[in-house]
């Protein structure tokens, strides 16, 4: 009963000191509840926010994009626009410009037309003039160019038909100068550069069949002669002469060509005339006479001049070395011009 009774005391004890300090488990329970709202309010705007970047953000610039890019498409299209407009002003501009020019090359075109239709034909004394011109341009051509004294004669004496059947005094002074070249060209040596040539490609076809000269020690003795009966040394001698054969050589004759050097001999002439053909047809003197001057020394130092063929060959050889290739011609172009002058006259 003791025991109980301190307990109750004690309890009351306990109670009385409770109630006489202060409650400091009430004011803390309140600073957490507004930590955790707090912390649910900054969870919250975290959330908000996370939001907005995951979700917003990329449709606003989706959207940013699409209307950028509908922009510049709307301004691509009006460049484009602007760019159709001005090729069709440049396409309406050349198409005028093509157009202007046309009609003013059918205009000079119908001016032309009317003009050709209009003039008369030409008179018959045009034509003649415009003929003996034509022959006087040929003349002159053939005489500086091909040097064919020839044809440019012949040439000249047609234009001077043409220009005496005409019988008109204005021509006077053309057919004076006319009259002077055809004389100063009979003066000249004419050349037939043609007939050179053949006879030097004959001259070529017969070399073939030339003898070469023979050695003087093969020349028989006269026939008909009385020989007395020879002697010992005389039989001696001829024996001998079988085996050996003696030539006297002084130095001034050329030992003679054997027979199979006969070829190369008559390749060298061939050649030479050949390069005598080609000189003519180029009127080179030098060069013509040097060639033709060597055929003539091979063709007396190593062919038979006995043999007719040859004093024939040789003979024409002489003859073509006398040909003068580059003789000056005269100036044959004043009845030219003064045919020239006349006709402008006229017109």
């Amino acid at each position: 009963m003791i025991v109980e009774q301190e307990d109750s005391n004690e309890g009351e004890v306990t109670e009385a000191a409770s109630e006489s300090q202060p409650q400091p488990k009430a004011k803390g329970r309140g600073l957490a509840v507004l930590s955790l709202l707090l912390a649910l309010l900054a969870l919250a705007g975290a959330a908000y926010l996370y939001y907005l970047l995951v979700y917003q953000s990329p449709m606003t610039s989706v959207t940013q994009r699409v209307a950028t890019l509908e922009s510049a498409m709307t301004q691509r299209g009006e460049e484009l626009r602007d760019l159709q407009a001005a090729q069709l002003d440049s396409l309406e501009t050349l198409a005028a410009q093509q157009s202007e020019q046309l009609e003013q090359a059918q205009q000079a075109m119908v001016a032309a037309l009317n003009e050709a239709s209009s003039q008369a034909p030409p008179a018959p004394r045009e034509w003649k003039l415009a003929e003996a011109e034509y022959l006087l341009r040929i003349a002159n051509h053939r005489v500086l160019m091909e040097r064919d004294v020839d044809a440019a004669l012949r040439l000249f004496s047609a234009a001077d038909a043409i220009l005496l059947q005409l019988d008109d005094f204005a021509l006077h002074g053309v057919r004076a100068a006319l009259a002077d070249e055809i004389l100063a060209l009979r003066g000249v040596r004419g050349n037939d550069v043609q007939g050179i040539y053949l006879r030097l490609e004959a001259v070529k076809g017969r070399l073939a069949a030339l003898p070469l000269k023979l050695p003087e020690y093969f020349v028989p003795d006269g026939s008909g002669v009385a020989v007395e009966e020879p002697g010992f040394w005389d039989v001696l001698s001829a024996e001998l002469g079988k085996y050996l054969q003696v030539r006297r050589f002084d130095g001034a004759t050329k030992p003679l060509l054997a027979p199979e050097e006969a070829v190369y001999l008559e390749l060298n002439l061939r050649l030479m005339l050949e390069r005598s053909q080609l000189a003519a047809l180029r009127r080179q003197q030098l060069v013509y006479e040097q060639s033709l001057g060597s055929a003539q020394d091979w063709l007396r130092e190593y062919l038979d001049e006995q043999d007719p063929v040859v004093q024939e060959i040789v003979k024409e050889v002489d003859e073509l070395l006398t040909v003068q290739l580059d003789q000056a011609l005269p100036d044959v172009s004043g009845s030219l011009a003064a045919l020239l002058a006349v006709r402008r006259g006229a017109s």
